[in-house]
């Protein structure tokens, strides 16, 4: 099995207990309000040292200010939400999170609490110091990097930085499995390319002149120096539009329909020790307008994300900013601000009120971003919240 971690899929399943508060509390704004997220997102920064052609959250770069959560805020804030009931974190979001001086602090006070930590990075900061200080943390769980080819000028392209990067990256994630065995640490150590396949009846080299680069035809040689390198697991994840971004819009309507053959080579690399995870199933949503589900049960519910800027949203997919008196995204699922107030009182508050009752009643999800975080998830609660008739039939 490729997929251990359950990367393309769901892992609600697992969490009985918050399945059963949900599904008793779903029209009961006194029982959902003490319902808080297993997963929390965390953008320590608002700034990245990459401007990848297919980022999520482009918009952001056009902020002339450079956020970031101070220190004391964000432990008081882990700490809170750890005591409510979130069982884990993501270190990530609209900015680079390794440009966070105090992350590897942040990381130490996390194992400390007891709250499961990942980092999702393109570890061009993932320094031997950072790598000793932290690859030994029992909760720190995962480290996935954000590698998106398998060769310099395509990294180049597509990352828009130096060919260099490449170079460091690859030696960044040599050092950090060496370390990880020193240090004794468990910490998975992975990667993610978001496939970009080439336009139809058009040349690589078209395509990289046009600054619209695809990357899928180095996938197998990144996949292969990963593998001789020690890495756990390469990721292949099909692009998704995001709803306010604008440069990636060179991207929307991509589709995975004829790629089986170099999917199946690619997981072909597979080791005991080393899988190479195609996101079929995520792959195979985009080609239909069929969701699975016509509500969206996770929000306000099992997840949310924390901005640099101390925002905390209830969906990243209609995170904003505010420009010149113009809101880009959706006002609606931003709860409040943890430099004001505790995660606990947002979670609790009105404007999450508001919007667990416009989530639960108005909300379209066919006006959704497609293949958004909590798909699987959604498609797994839909299913429980309405079985059918056989379903007792085990």
């Amino acid at each position: 099995m490729n997929d251990r971690h359950r990367i393309d899929s769901e892992k609600m399943s697992l969490h009985p207990s918050r399945v059963a508060a949900w599904l008793e509390a779903r029209d009961d704004w006194e029982k959902a309000k003490n319902i808080f997220p297993l997963y929390v997102e965390v953008s320590p920064v608002g700034y990245c040292n990459h401007a990848c052609t297919f980022c999520g959250v482009d918009y952001m770069l056009a902020r002339p200010e450079k956020p970031q959560l101070s220190q004391e805020v964000m432990t008081r804030t882990l700490t809170g939400m750890h005591e409510a009931g979130v069982r884990s974190v993501m270190f990530a979001g609209a900015g680079e999170p390794l440009l966070y001086k105090p992350l590897a602090d942040t990381l130490r006070h996390a194992d400390s609490i007891g709250l499961d930590a990942s980092i999702t990075t393109n570890a061009v900061l993932l320094t031997d110091s950072f790598a000793k200080q932290t690859l030994g943390l029992e909760r720190l769980r995962w480290i996935k990097v954000s590698l998106n080819a398998g060769d310099r000028d395509t990294y180049a392209a597509i990352h828009k930085t130096k060919p260099e990067d490449f170079d460091k990256v690859l030696e960044n994630l040599e050092r950090a499995v060496r370390v990880r065995e020193q240090v004794g640490g468990h910490v998975t150590i992975g990667a993610q390319m978001v496939a970009l396949p080439e336009a139809s009846g058009r040349t690589r080299r078209s395509l990289l002149q046009e600054h619209h680069p695809a990357n899928v035809h180095t996938a197998i040689k990144l996949a292969e120096t990963l593998r001789d390198m020690g890495l756990d697991y390469l990721v292949i994840k099909p692009y998704s539009q995001h709803l306010i971004s604008e440069w990636t819009r060179m991207y929307d309507g991509v589709q995975y329909r004829d790629e089986e053959a170099w999917l199946a080579a690619l997981e072909a690399v597979s080791t005991d020790s080393f899988k190479v995870v195609v996101r079929r199933q995520t792959m195979a949503s985009l080609a239909t307008e069929e969701r699975g589900y016509t509500k969206c049960q996770a929000t306000p519910y099992v997840w949310a994300y924390l901005e640099a800027d101390g925002e905390v949203w209830g969906c990243s997919t209609y995170l904003g900013r505010e420009e010149k008196g113009v809101t880009y995204g959706d006002d609606r699922f931003r709860y409040g601000n943890v430099n004001a107030e505790s995660f606990h009182a947002i979670w609790q508050g009105d404007r999450r009120r508001e919007n667990w009752r416009y989530v639960m009643h108005d909300l379209d999800v066919t006006e959704c971003r497609k293949n958004c975080r909590m798909h699987h998830v959604n498609k797994y609660l839909h299913e429980v919240a309405s079985p059918g008739p056989h379903v007792n039939f085990i």
